[in-house]
């Protein structure tokens, strides 16, 4: 295989040097494309964004919010990337949180990292007047429109002066401020750097050839969004299309003719249920199964191009799409094959938000997909008691307040990501599960549910699983492997709840034939409602 390594794009030390080196390359380009609800389209240039950055980063240098902590509470929007931007650059820390929180999660994230000002969202906008219960004297700006008396970065940027912005940065000084997911329990404030950051958006696509234009609704309040789509994309000069409305998603990928799109399985999902949905309606979904077998016989003789049919029907669901990069979860290798014979490269990734996040990718003329692709180039991996190990230039300054949860996840420079891997023999890295869901039998056998839930998931009744350790004993390593099953409501719909129960037994007792006696599922639970998810849809199993 051919390692291809894109050299192309320039290197920034700070978000001051890399908005002024993305002005001077490609001014009058697009740089951020979206759409309103009636499906308008809109844009900024690259000039406008630099502007636009640095007139409100003067407005918090005048008004004594630079160098601070300023919070982001907000769904994807050009302003969003504008407020983390102008906040970097004046000396601050963007403070990125998840706007679809409970209300009492966002003043407790508030107050844990100590912000001087909120930007939110205008559906978060009575977040700015329950300050009693904040009991934090700060201000609320509105992201864009209006709500109560609220100005929003539009106003604010109109009201700075034309006064130089004279801050001086450290590229090693923290640029953002991340929450980790909170798949396990509480989440924790991660510190990244400008060199930091910005070195991982470059090597996001050192492997991959993502084209012109690249279309995300990853939200940016995490790293995944704004360092592999946002800074990768605007760093080499790319136009980036953001969603940030789920409602719309197709509609705006179907409008965007985008080369490649950054998402996660979840979505990948719903485009290709969205696909055979289209197919069947139209009456051409017999047709698309024959061209699909013709196509994989083809393949098996080297001939890889997409007949005409499937590019056709392709083109109705996805446009002009090309690339789908992956990650936040494991991908469906049936899926991913599928795709490929469409004629969409699936690459799928490895990050964590330690890592800024970025640490592993497939690439466009590398790529195997079953695994997570070749480390970066900046970064160093080893694989210590099957736990993947991580050292490099992307990793955070630490937990914001928690010297302690710091000190225990780092060790001689390496940063102990909690996940499962291993290599083979090409370099490609694979996850074999995590290590706080590792279930220890008490013959000290182990299992990684992960593993368990891979082949569970292609049952077609199937929606979501967690493999689990059910006590079964007074001991609390005296326990039965358990899956909590949420069956698929299509695959489900004329089914009773005993049938349901019945064909899953039937289906995993197959799968059960080919695992070790301790491998095997022995109970099963059906659950009536999905699994609560983070906002990158991951299944908080601490829930479970």
């Amino acid at each position: 295989m051919k390692h291809v390594i894109n050299e192309n794009v320039k290197h920034y030390a700070d978000f001051n040097a890399f908005l002024k080196g993305i002005k001077d390359d490609f001014g009058y380009k697009d740089a951020i494309r979206w759409y309103n609800r009636k499906g308008e389209a809109f844009s900024k240039t690259f000039n406008e964004l630099h502007d636009d950055v640095f007139a409100l980063a003067r407005y918090f240098d005048q008004n004594g919010l630079s160098r601070k902590h300023i919070a982001i509470i907000s769904e994807n929007s050009y302003y969003w990337i504008v407020t983390y931007l102008a906040t970097a650059i004046s000396g601050g820390v963007a403070v990125c949180i998840d706007a679809d929180q409970s209300e009492a999660m966002i003043n407790q994230l508030l107050k844990q990292v100590h912000v001087s000002a909120a930007f939110i969202s205008k559906a978060n906008g009575d977040l700015a007047y329950h300050e009693e219960e904040l009991k934090m004297n700060i201000p609320f700006y509105l992201m864009e429109g209006s709500y109560k008396n609220l100005k929003n970065v539009s106003q604010l940027i109109n009201e700075s002066d034309d006064q130089p912005l004279n801050v001086e940065l450290d590229a090693n000084q923290t640029a953002s401020i991340v929450f980790t997911s909170g798949t396990t329990g509480l989440s924790k404030p991660v510190m990244l750097s400008h060199r930091a950051l910005l070195c991982n958006g470059r090597e996001a696509i050192a492997y991959v050839e993502a084209g012109p234009v690249v279309f995300t609704s990853l939200p940016l309040c995490h790293t995944y969004g704004m360092t592999c789509a946002g800074i990768a994309t605007l760093g080499r000069g790319a136009t980036l299309v953001l969603n940030g409305n789920l409602k719309t998603v197709m509609r705006d990928l179907q409008n965007s003719n985008a080369y490649s799109m950054l998402t996660v399985p979840l979505m990948v999902e719903a485009i290709h249920n969205q696909l055979w949905l289209s197919a069947k309606q139209n009456h051409k979904d017999e047709a698309l199964k024959k061209a699909l077998k013709i196509s994989r016989l083809r393949r098996q003789v080297g001939m890889k191009r997409p007949i005409k049919e499937l590019e056709a029907i392709k083109k109705q669901i996805m446009g002009d799409l090309r690339v789908i990069i992956c990650g936040g979860a494991h991908m469906s290798k049936d899926i991913a094959e599928e795709f490929e014979i469409l004629g969409v490269t699936m690459l799928q990734g490895y990050g964590i938000t330690e890592c800024s996040p970025l640490v592993a990718v497939n690439g466009n003329h590398a790529c195997k997909l079953s695994s997570v692709g070749l480390v970066l180039p900046s970064c160093e991996v080893k694989i210590v008691d099957e736990e993947i190990y991580v050292k490099g230039v992307n990793l955070m300054n630490g937990y914001y307040g928690m010297p302690e949860e710091t000190e225990a996840v780092m060790e001689d420079g390496w940063f102990k990501t909690g996940d499962l891997g291993q290599f083979d023999k090409d370099g490609f890295l694979y996850i074999t599960g995590r290590k706080k869901n590792l279930i220890v039998f008490k013959n000290g056998k182990k299992v990684s549910p992960e593993s368990i839930e891979e082949k569970l998931m292609q049952i077609p009744l199937v929606k979501d699983v967690v493999i689990y350790g059910a006590a079964s004993g007074l001991s609390a390593d005296d326990v039965k492997l358990a899956a909590s099953i949420f069956p698929d409501p299509v695959a489900s719909a004329s089914m009773s709840s005993y049938e349901i129960l019945e064909s899953l037994h039937h289906e995993i007792n197959l799968i059960n034939r080919t695992l070790p006696l301790y491998q095997q599922v022995q109970m099963i639970n059906i659950r009536d409602d999905e699994f609560e998810k983070t906002s990158m849809q991951k299944i908080k199993r601490h829930l479970v």
